[in-house]
């Protein structure tokens, strides 16, 4: 959810601070050229009009992606708008070995793309089908059934068990995708421990997020209330004050770009 003040206040901060704002794919508003000096600002405004930091490169849960659902569609079979904020609320800021991506679609025609997620959600008439372990990327990968027509409260719970076993068995920096991929037994496998609780670490993995919801905090607001962690957000330690004038732009077909943004060649895949 978002609403028009605080469309009102992104807007003006782009403005305040020269900004190139974009609508991302998975439902972000994204604002590009601010410094590191100017970022604390951005964080303190962004956090009084009631938003929060959302790791949005961090190996972490990204935003979670949503349809309009059944408020809004006539094929809405559920809530998904509700549902995609109550997985936001409970993961968000949840560390991983690679970054988590959600989606929850109010019927089967997929408007959110959550078989292309790490953890797709898509409704049914009586609850929910859940999929997992789907990418987009270099090798996109469809998210494949784990359980179906769950209820709210065991599909929150099989979310809980997934990551966990995820979070505790992948490599540093291995996407769901390819986990499942290397995992002994496969989606056999992983449908057992999750659904059947075969390894008997269910409650564990269950109490793991109750105490990550229990101590989530704003990061942003963190770094606002600490003058060390502030004090780093400087272009230079030993002259704070000062720009980094190595920092330019211009402007290619009136969007504003950055002059001389280093270029990477994508890895080569195996």
């Amino acid at each position: 959810d978002i609403t028009p003040e605080q469309l009102i206040l992104i807007g003006e901060i782009a403005r305040d601070f020269d900004l190139y704002t974009k609508i991302t794919g998975g439902q972000r508003i994204d604002m590009f050229g601010a410094r590191v000096d100017q970022l604390p600002e951005i964080w303190r405004r962004l956090v009084e009009g009631g938003m929060e930091s959302g790791q949005a490169y961090g190996k972490s849960l990204r935003t979670v992606k949503s349809c309009v659902g059944s408020d809004w569609c006539r094929f809405g079979q559920q809530d998904s708008v509700q549902m995609a904020i109550d997985l936001e609320l409970r993961y968000r800021g949840l560390r991983a070995p690679h970054k988590i991506k959600m989606g929850v679609s109010g019927c089967a025609r997929e408007c959110a793309e959550a078989r292309g997620k790490d953890v797709g959600v898509i409704a049914t008439e009586t609850g929910w089908n859940l999929y997992v372990c789907g990418n987009g990327g270099m090798t996109p990968k469809h998210a494949q059934l784990l359980a179906g027509d769950l209820d709210d409260e065991t599909l929150i719970r099989y979310i809980d068990r997934f990551l966990m076993f995820y979070i505790r068995t992948a490599d540093r920096l291995q996407r769901t995708a390819p986990w499942l991929d290397s995992l002994d037994g496969g989606l056999d496998h992983l449908r057992d421990v999750v659904c059947n609780d075969s390894l008997g670490l269910a409650g564990e993995f269950e109490a793991a997020v109750e105490r990550h919801v229990d101590g989530y905090s704003c990061e942003w607001k963190g770094v606002l209330d600490d003058p060390d962690k502030l004090s780093r957000f400087v272009s230079f330690v030993n002259a704070p004050d000062v720009a980094d004038p190595t920092i330019e732009f211009t402007e290619s077909f009136g969007r504003k770009v950055p002059i001389g943004m280093p270029k990477l060649r994508p890895a080569q895949e195996a």
